[in-house]
């Protein structure tokens, strides 16, 4: 087991009321019930809203694209034919969600069935996207797109695609005001507070990049906007595989800046490109 895989195993186990108790249900049965709402809160979604967000039902393709949107530890229970998702958030930030096909388990009073690391594929409860690292989070933003792509397209005429519509003007708004801060500012910050506002920069970004690819597919080949286009997929694509984390408050804060930057940039890009921009 490497240094990695064993800070994970601990940051989970943690969860449970007797971490050792939680290794050991790993080692007999390779799954382990731990409570939510104490390292972890969990949001479950339904497999109708994540297929329709993802457009296919196939593992593979799934893991893909809630790696991208969500880009953090999800949880399959593939016992049936595809029941539900668990993503694995930071606590207390997706409680708004309480619904029958997503809802937040109630904190510490619901027990989730947890594999082991090594359970990557069916039968049984899967890591369809495992954690990377000791605390390692869903990005909020990221799982309420899902929720919300999913709904819209389940809801649509069976062969109907409607472009991803983000609400640019909140997120301009919401970004703009990172950026209205100064360097000098980081001092009045936590590390929490700072990496709080990277991870939703983040999941700005992974909502506003799909609107990009969307209108990329309908320019055509000799479209004087294709270069400009492809430089903003290019540098979005670039700031998401930055590593987001660190323990330099000053870095950090500086970090949720670009990434506040990128996504400005973004819906100008956007909005002189006409793309849609009616909230969702």
């Amino acid at each position: 087991m490497t240094d990695q895989t064993t800070a994970i195993t601990d940051w989970l186990a943690s969860a449970h009321p007797a971490p050792p108790a939680a290794r050991g249900e790993w080692m007999i049965g390779g799954l382990a019930m731990l409570p939510t709402g104490r390292a972890f809160d969990t949001v479950r979604i339904s497999a109708a809203i994540v297929h329709a967000a993802a457009q296919s039902g196939d593992s593979d393709t799934v893991a893909a694209y809630l790696g991208h949107m969500a880009d953090g530890p999800v949880i399959h229970d593939a016992y049936d034919a595809g029941v539900w998702y668990y993503a694995l958030v930071p606590l207390g930030t997706c409680a708004h969600h309480d619904t029958p096909d997503a809802q937040l388990l109630t904190p510490e009073t619901t027990w989730l069935g947890v594999p082991a690391l090594h359970r990557t594929a069916r039968p049984g409860a899967y890591w369809i996207c495992p954690p990377r690292r000791r605390e390692d989070y869903c990005v909020p933003a990221g799982v309420d797109g899902v929720i919300r792509l999913g709904r819209r397209r389940a809801a649509e005429p069976r062969g109907v695609a409607v472009p991803v519509r983000p609400d640019l003007d909140r997120i301009a708004h919401e970004c703009g005001r990172l950026l209205d801060g100064t360097p000098a500012r980081a001092d009045t910050l936590s590390l929490d507070d700072a990496a709080v506002r990277t991870l939703r920069c983040r999941g700005y970004l992974m909502v506003l990049l799909p609107a990009l690819q969307n209108i990329e597919a309908r320019l055509s080949p000799d479209d004087p906007s294709r270069s400009r286009l492809l430089l903003g997929v290019t540098e979005a694509h670039r700031q998401l595989g930055l590593d987001s984390e660190s323990e330099n408050l000053s870095t950090q804060y500086a970090h949720a800046q670009r990434l506040a930057r990128c996504c400005v940039d973004t819906v100008d890009l956007l909005r002189a490109l006409d793309a849609p921009t009616a909230a969702r």
